[in-house]
């Protein structure tokens, strides 16, 4: 009769663990829930100052998932901006609005220029400004944020105070930042 009130107890344990799971979003599925890893305040630093290769998709899915990820990202922005370009105020008209052709502020300046060669992409030109304090060489970041998405643009060395990028049109990094509501930080 042991037995039986052992394995009762061993199974409502068992139980109400799983149901603990379930309502907390613990619950491992498969293998692949099991050996995804959190984002570390490391990668968020890499990712943040474009120094080394980090998985783009994971860091910005944590980003925009995990609440203390967000709050560590925000001061991580905070700490090492040199500037930043709040959202864009827009007159409410009745037609959509397509990108933003350039942001300026007055420590740098984003402009969205059409390729020529190839309808289908997008210069991204970048100029600092002495405000800025940026030297020739400095391997600048754009982080355009959005209260649901990150986006990071990460520029070649600066030559002549600027550098640019060539982005297809439907890249979602320029997507977010050509959007009037993101918030553009420069690093």
């Amino acid at each position: 009769m042991t037995g039986i009130v052992e394995n009762t107890v061993e199974t409502v344990f068992v139980t109400l663990q799983a149901l603990r799971g379930i309502r907390t979003g613990n619950a491992v599925v498969n293998s692949a829930v099991r050996s995804a890893s959190p984002v570390m305040f490391g990668e968020l630093v890499h990712y943040v100052h474009g120094t080394a290769e980090v998985d783009e998709d994971r860091v910005k899915a944590a980003i925009c998932t995990d609440l203390t990820l967000r709050r560590q990202f925000n001061n991580l922005l905070n700490s090492s901006r040199v500037a930043t370009a709040p959202s864009q105020a827009q007159a409410a008209s009745g037609e959509p609005v397509s990108g933003l052709t350039q942001r300026k502020t007055r420590a740098f300046t984003l402009l969205f220029k059409p390729s020529r060669a190839n309808a289908d992409q997008i210069y991204i030109l970048l100029s600092v400004h002495a405000e800025s304090g940026m030297a020739d060489g400095h391997r600048p970041v754009i982080i355009a944020s959005l209260a649901s998405e990150v986006g990071r643009l990460q520029f070649p060395p600066l030559k002549d105070q600027s550098a640019q990028l060539l982005l297809g049109v439907e890249d979602q990094r320029l997507v977010i930042a050509q959007n009037a509501d993101a918030e553009l930080s420069l690093i």
